[in-house]
């Protein structure tokens, strides 16, 4: 994990800090009250509905709303222990740090959901470096193995004030996304997951169920399972666009940093 913290810090707040994660720079404005117009002031503060409706020009008072509200949201699965490359848990907790480290770098608070059927780990909201380290201490130190998430996740998240949500998972199921949030999707994989070698008779253990499974992984059901994956990727692929929520595809061969960098530029 050390590790993962060095490097997390050194793309956010290192030489490649003209490429940190845009989204998290913009200024958000709360509506305050309505008011007169003030002679001299800029004709354009004047809401000209309002002023239609009194005879007389009003304006709309709001204060600036500096700091964000970040909640990174990861949805436990058994599935997501695995890698070939490396696991899909260490590929999470690169992101989780960069994701927290470029947060606080431009002074917002951050927070981590890690949601499974049967429990929910949220920590408070950070601001600090060491607060992010903490976060990411939560994901190594969590437990994978025989977790599921049921969709119920989605109104947990909307209980919340309005924030910039990062939902992580690996979607061998995926739910309707119906949050108020700004929502960005984070999509893990493997490559071997999508691409199978044929190795004749296995014995495997459900990540979920933890059940031993004997099976026969030859060219005719590779085949298969991999035209099923693929069908059920475009689908969710097909609902996102649809639905305009942003989303990065991630392997956990790959620098995560980069992918970010443009889902969120």
């Amino acid at each position: 994990m050390r590790h993962i913290i060095l490097k997390s810090k050194k793309k956010v707040f290192g030489n490649l800090t003209g490429r940190n994660l845009s989204a998290f720079k913009g200024n958000g404005i709360d509506f305050r009250e309505i008011r007169e117009y003030i002679y001299g002031e800029d004709a354009k503060k004047i809401d000209w509905k309002i002023s239609a409706k009194f005879q007389k020009p009003f304006v709309k008072e709001f204060n600036e709303e500096k700091e964000l509200n970040i909640i990174i949201c990861l949805l436990s699965s058994g599935t997501l222990h695995f890698g070939s490359t490396k696991l899909k848990t260490e590929l999470i907790e690169e992101i989780v740090a960069l994701l927290g480290f470029s947060a606080v770098k431009f002074d917002n608070k951050v927070s981590l959901i890690i949601y499974e059927q049967k429990s929910i780990v949220h920590t408070k909201p950070t601001k600090t470096q060491k607060g992010v380290i903490s976060i990411v201490d939560k994901v190594h130190n969590y437990d994978f193995l025989g977790k599921k998430y049921d969709f119920d996740f989605i109104n947990y998240l909307n209980k919340f004030r309005k924030s910039i949500v990062f939902i992580i998972s690996d979607f061998y199921k995926y739910p309707k996304i119906t949050l108020k949030h700004e929502t960005y999707l984070i999509w893990i994989r493997d490559k071997f997951e999508e691409n199978p070698i044929p190795f004749g008779e296995i014995d495997l253990i459900d990540p979920v169920s933890l059940k031993e499974i004997h099976t026969t992984l030859n060219t005719s059901s590779v085949k298969n399972f991999t035209q099923i994956l693929k069908e059920k990727d475009n689908e969710f692929i097909k609902y996102l666009k649809k639905e305009k929520i942003p989303f990065v595809k991630i392997y956990t061969n790959e620098d995560p940093f980069y992918k970010l960098t443009e889902l969120l530029k």
